[in-house]
C-alpha cells in the first residue's frame, strides 16, 4: 500500500514536470505575458508612432493629407503585417514582459527614425518566459 501511493506519487510528479510549460502555469506569474497579448502591445505601439508620422509628414492639400482615421488604418495594416513577423513570438507560448516592455519602448524610441520593424528585429530581445516561472 505505502509502495503504491509513493508510486502514484512519483507518477503525479513526473506529469506535472513534462507538463508545466502549460498555459495555466505560465500564466501564474505576473511577470510573464502571452505571444498573443505581447504581439498586440508592439503592434499597438507601432501604430502609434507611425500614425504620428504620417500625419506630420503630409502635406496641407486635401487630394494628399491623412486624417486621423485613414493614418492608423494604413499603420495598424502595416504593422499588423510586418511585427509579428520580426518579432518571431507565438501566440500561445508565454514571454518575460520585461522584454515585451522593452521593446516598446525601443518603439517608441526609434520610430520616427527606423521602421518599426527594423526595430522590432534588431533590438528587441524578448525572451521565452521559463518553465517553472511561478512567482
Amino acid at each position: 500500500m505505502k509502495n503504491q501511493i509513493l508510486l502514484i506519487i512519483i507518477v503525479s510528479l513526473f506529469g506535472i514536470t513534462m507538463n508545466c510549460n502549460q498555459p495555466v502555469i505560465g500564466g501564474l506569474s505576473s511577470k510573464n505575458i502571452t505571444g498573443k497579448d505581447a504581439l498586440e502591445k508592439l503592434v499597438n505601439a507601432g501604430t502609434q508612432i507611425d500614425t504620428i508620422y504620417l500625419r506630420a509628414t503630409s502635406t496641407p492639400t486635401t487630394s494628399s493629407s491623412f486624417n486621423n482615421s485613414s493614418a492608423s488604418i494604413i499603420a495598424g495594416v502595416l504593422n499588423g503585417a510586418l511585427i509579428p513577423i520580426a518579432a518571431g513570438l507565438e501566440d500561445k507560448k508565454y514571454y518575460l514582459k520585461d522584454g515585451v516592455d522593452q521593446c516598446v519602448k525601443q518603439i517608441y524610441a526609434l520610430g520616427l527614425i527606423l521602421d518599426n520593424f527594423v526595430t522590432v528585429g534588431l533590438s528587441c530581445d524578448i525572451k521565452p518566459a521559463p518553465v517553472l516561472a511561478i512567482p
